[in-house]
C-alpha cells in the first residue's frame, strides 16, 4: 500500500492549479514529471485522481505519496545539524506521533516564492527517519504553537479535527484603538485571494484587559482557520494588531503583536493534549512594561 503526505489547502491557494502548487514546493519540477505522477496517482486530491489545471477548493486535501517525494528530495535536502539545532530550540514537545513547536515571528511555514527559509526545510534537514507532515498553518509574522505529525495515521486524525473545528486555539493579541464591545463573536466573511468568492470566518474574542486609552490585550479563539482571519477580523472591530503592516498601517513597530499562546485537543487515545508557548522577546518586553499577566483564564 503506498503512503502519502496529506496536505490540507490552506485559504491563500483556493482557486490555484494543482500544478502551479506542486512546482511551487517542489522547486525544478517540470510539468512532464506532474503529468506522470497524476497518471499514476501518486499526486492525487480528495483520493481522486484530477488533471494538473485542476484548481483548489475549500478544504481540498492533496496526497502526495512518500516515494514520489523522496525521490524528489534524495538528491536536494541532506541532513543539516544547524538546522537540527534550531529546530530543537523549538520543541514544546516531542514523542514518537507528535512535534510541538513555538515557531518564531519572521519565519514562514511553508516555502514559496522569494522564502528560502521555513519550517518545512527546517524540518526535513533535521530529521533522517521520521516523515514530518504539516497539518496546519501560521502566518510568517505570527509566533507561537505549530503542531507537526510524525505518521500519516495521526496526520490525518488531526487534518479531521481541524476540518471539524475539534481543535481549541488561544491567541494573544496586543490590539490598538477603543474597542465598542469588550467581548463577542466575529461574523465577517473573508474574501479568498485570488478568488471573488467570499468563505465563512468566525472568530470569538475576549478583551481580557483594557492596558491604556488606545491599547488592549485581547485573547482570541478562531473557531474557523481563514488566511490572517484573526488579523483582518481585528480590523473590523476597528482595532487593528499592533505591529500589523497590511490591515493596521503600523509602520513604527517591527514585530507583529500575534501570538498562538495554546492549542488543546483529544489524542487518540482519549488522552487530552494541551501545549503552550512562551511569547518572544518583543511581546515579552511589552508584557513587562505594562505588568500584564501571563495566568489568564481566557
Amino acid at each position: 500500500m503506498t503512503d502519502f503526505d496529506i496536505y490540507t489547502i490552506s485559504d491563500e491557494y483556493i482557486n490555484t492549479r494543482l500544478d502551479k502548487w506542486v512546482k511551487k514546493y517542489y522547486q525544478g519540477l517540470k510539468h512532464n514529471e506532474i503529468e506522470i505522477a497524476l497518471r499514476k496517482n501518486k499526486i492525487k486530491v480528495n483520493k481522486k485522481k484530477v488533471k494538473s489545471n485542476y484548481r483548489f477548493q475549500d478544504f481540498d486535501q492533496i496526497e502526495i505519496s512518500i516515494d514520489f517525494r523522496l525521490q524528489r528530495l534524495k538528491n536536494k535536502t541532506k541532513f543539516n545539524s544547524l538546522s537540527k539545532k534550531e529546530i530543537n530550540k523549538m520543541i514544546i514537545f516531542k514523542d514518537d506521533e507528535l512535534l510541538i513547536l513555538n515557531k518564531p515571528s519572521g519565519l514562514a511555514v511553508q516555502g514559496g516564492t522569494k522564502i528560502e527559509k521555513h519550517i518545512d526545510g527546517l524540518l526535513k534537514e533535521s530529521f533522517k527517519s521520521a516523515e514530518t507532515r504539516l497539518v496546519h498553518r501560521l502566518d510568517k509574522d505570527t509566533s507561537g504553537v505549530l503542531i507537526i505529525a510524525l505518521n500519516r495515521q495521526i496526520a490525518d486524525y488531526l487534518s479531521y479535527l481541524f476540518r471539524e473545528k475539534k481543535i481549541i486555539k488561544n491567541y494573544w493579541a496586543l490590539n490598538v484603538g477603543k474597542i465598542k464591545k469588550e467581548k463577542g463573536i466575529i461574523n465577517k466573511k473573508i474574501k479568498k485571494k485570488n478568488s471573488n468568492t467570499y468563505y465563512e470566518a468566525l472568530t470569538e474574542y475576549n478583551n481580557y484587559m483594557k492596558i491604556n486609552d488606545n491599547l488592549n490585550f485581547i485573547i482570541f479563539k478562531p473557531i474557523t482557520g481563514r488566511n490572517h482571519q484573526i488579523r483582518i477580523h481585528s480590523k473590523e472591530l476597528g482595532i487593528p494588531i499592533l505591529g500589523d503592516k497590511i490591515y493596521g498601517n503600523d509602520k513604527d513597530n517591527k514585530n507583529l503583536y500575534l501570538h498562538s499562546r495554546s492549542i488543546e485537543f483529544s489524542h487518540p487515545n482519549g488522552n487530552k493534549m494541551f501545549f503552550e508557548a512562551k511569547l518572544p522577546k518583543h511581546m515579552k518586553k511589552k508584557w513587562e512594561k505594562y505588568n500584564l499577566p501571563y495566568e489568564v483564564n481566557g
